[in-house]
């Protein structure tokens, strides 16, 4: 998936993610605050605690996000009801279709 964006605009094969959105590694700050590994990079998240909720924060699209927590692949119906926990380690799966018959 491929987004335009500022320079600071990161490919990792057909992800891209805006580094302005996480943190910089610093221990995360205030009540409500947990710590995710999010693509890699280290995130300090203050929202609401679902899947859903995180995608939306991050700029991503849950309608077409496959999500894997901790290697895990989550169903798509479930991101209302599964949470995100301090040290989770989460990736936005796009998966692309395409190539010749």
């Amino acid at each position: 998936m491929s987004r335009s964006g500022p320079d600071s605009e990161k490919d990792i094969g057909m992800l891209s993610f805006d580094e302005r959105r996480f943190d910089d590694g610093a221990k995360c700050p205030g009540d409500g605050c947990i710590e995710l590994t999010v693509q890699g990079k280290q995130l300090h998240y203050h929202g609401a605690k679902d899947i859903r909720s995180l995608l939306e924060s991050q700029g991503e699209n849950s309608a077409y996000a496959n999500v894997r927590i901790n290697g895990d692949v989550l169903q798509r119906r479930d991101f209302e009801n599964i949470r995100v926990n301090d040290g989770d380690q989460i990736d936005f799966l796009y998966f692309m279709g395409g190539g010749r018959s």
